[in-house]
Order: structure tokens, then sequence, then C-alpha cells
């Protein structure tokens, strides 16, 4: 099966190429290098530089006439999201469209998508499933829902088969450690270069962290299944900051430096999905529990 993963330099997306190639997919990768890095990308898997909002995208399923594309190129900070609301929209809304656009012209047998739980806004059930009330709070999860939109309009028109997956916390390897989300990966680096972190609040909130490699699975089996619908992806638990904290001096085998301050406006104090439909259909289940996922990011961070 030969399998196109955009945003594949990137953390999740690097995963996802993995799976497909511990599957014996052929893997074709392509990323801008905006927050990817090359070597993110696994051996085994071709990679091209290669903006999904260029014309050349058109070009590229022309020529490579591939059967399954995941697509997980994004634009994922929510801060920026609201200070450049047009750029947000312009890679997550019009480059999604290039996507299924392509994939549509060429006959591509399913397309999986990443999305977010942001598309939910505040939480107003635990744990949150597919039927939660959808009011996205900033411009990222109004983009990604766009996406979700344009999917349906995909499927309904065209009678495309794609997969839609609302990922919580994904965290693990590879995370990028310098952008505005991702604690686990921030507060990591941190500790390893010296610098002091940032826990807003009291550290009680609490969120569903669920391992990149169990995320990446979910991939490869929705794509597999050749699921046509929306899907929680996530680990059904809870963690607060502090124990995210304790566990990371755990693993490192130090305290780390810490300090708090005010809470972030419009932090939710507490998100937790259910897989609940995703299992029943599929069978999957997260397999790494928080504390094991955590100590093999240390690991990975760490390793020279």
């Amino acid at each position: 099966m030969k399998v196109l993963v955009t945003g594949g330099a990137g953390f999740i997306g690097s995963h996802v190429a993995q799976a497909h190639l511990d599957r014996g997919d052929d893997v074709v990768v392509i990323d801008d290098l905006s927050t990817g890095r090359v070597e993110n990308v696994p051996p085994g898997a071709r990679f091209i530089e290669m903006d999904i909002v260029s014309g050349d995208v058109a070009n590229l399923f022309d020529r490579e006439r591939f059967d399954v594309v995941n697509h997980h190129a994004a634009h994922m900070e929510l801060r920026v999201s609201v200070d450049k609301p047009a750029h947000d929209a312009a890679v997550n809304v019009l480059g999604s469209i290039a996507i299924l656009e392509a994939a549509r012209r060429t006959g591509v047998s399913h397309c999986v998508l990443a999305s977010t739980a942001a598309v939910y806004g505040a939480l107003l059930q635990f744990p949150a499933d597919e039927q939660h009330p959808v009011e996205p709070l900033a411009p990222y999860g109004v983009s990604k829902r766009s996406m979700e939109l344009y999917a349906n309009y995909y499927r309904r028109s065209h009678g495309m088969s794609i997969t839609t997956l609302r990922y919580t916390n994904v965290y693990g390897p590879r995370q990028n450690p310098y952008g505005e989300s991702g604690v686990i990966g921030i507060f990591l680096n941190n500790a390893l270069i010296g610098k002091r972190s940032v826990i807003h609040g009291a550290g009680d909130q609490v969120r569903d962290y669920l391992y990149a490699e169990d995320a990446a699975k979910a991939n490869v089996i929705a794509a597999q299944h050749r699921l046509n619908e929306t899907f929680m992806i996530c680990s059904n638990t809870e963690t607060s900051v502090n124990e995210v904290i304790e566990m990371l001096a755990s693993a490192l085998g130090r305290e780390l430096d810490i300090v708090h301050g005010p809470p972030k406006v419009g932090d939710p104090p507490r998100t937790r999905g259910t897989h609940a439909l995703f299992t029943g259909l599929t069978g999957w289940q997260p397999r790494v529990e928080i504390r094991e996922g955590i100590r093999r990011t240390v690991e990975a961070f760490t390793k020279p």
C-alpha cells in the first residue's frame, strides 16, 4: 500500500509514518519543515520538502498515485491562531482542501485526517464523546472544525472514504518543545537545558494524555478498516500538571525548577475523552500508560 503522510517530519506525523513502515507500506512524507525536522523522518520513508498550500501538491498526487493519504500537516499554535487567524486558516482549511481535492481527483481509496478535541471548546460532559457539542473557542479549533466539515462534504458529494481523528493531548518522543502546547515536551526540555518552567495556575488542571505510538497505531488501524466517520482518539484518563511534574522528576532522577504563574485565560480546568466508539469498531486500545510513556519520552530526549 502506497501511503502519503503530510507533516511526516513533525511530531505525530513521524510516528504515523513509522507505523506504516512497520506494516510494510511504501511511505512518502511531505513537510515544509516550518516546525518539522528532516531527522524526524523515519528511515525507509521517502521525503519531499513541500508546502501543502502550494500548487506542487496536485502534481505530486498525479505523479505518485497514492492508495492512502494521512493528513497531519497543520498549523497548531492556538495563540498564534488568535493573532494570525488568516494564516491559521490558510494552512488548516485551504491546505486541507488542497489535499482532499487532490485525493478525490486521483482516486485515493482512503484518507485519514488529524483533528483535535479543541473543536469542542470548553467540555460540558466527561468523558467527551463524538456527540459532544462543538463550540471551538479559538481560530485553531474553528479551522480544524472547518476541515471536518469539508471532509463531510467530500464524503457526501463525492463518495470519499475519510476517517477524522480528534486527538486529546498527545505526547512522546520527538514532541516539539518550543511551541506553546505540549507541556510534557516543554517542561522536559527546560529541565535538560537548565531553564525554569512556569505552571500556569495551581497545577491541578487535568488533561487526557495519549502516547504518540498509540495515536499512530490508531491511524494505521483507521486506514486498514476504511472507517468513514469521526472518532475521539484519547486515553480516557486524567492526569494533573502537578502529577506530570512528579513523573518527569522521577524519570529524570531530580527535581524540576518550577514556578507558578497566573492561570491562562480560557484554559479549561479539565479535559477527558472516551475512545469507546473507535475501540468498539476496531479493538484499538491505548497501551502505554502515562508514567511509562513519560519514562520513554525522557529516554528519547536524553539519548546521545
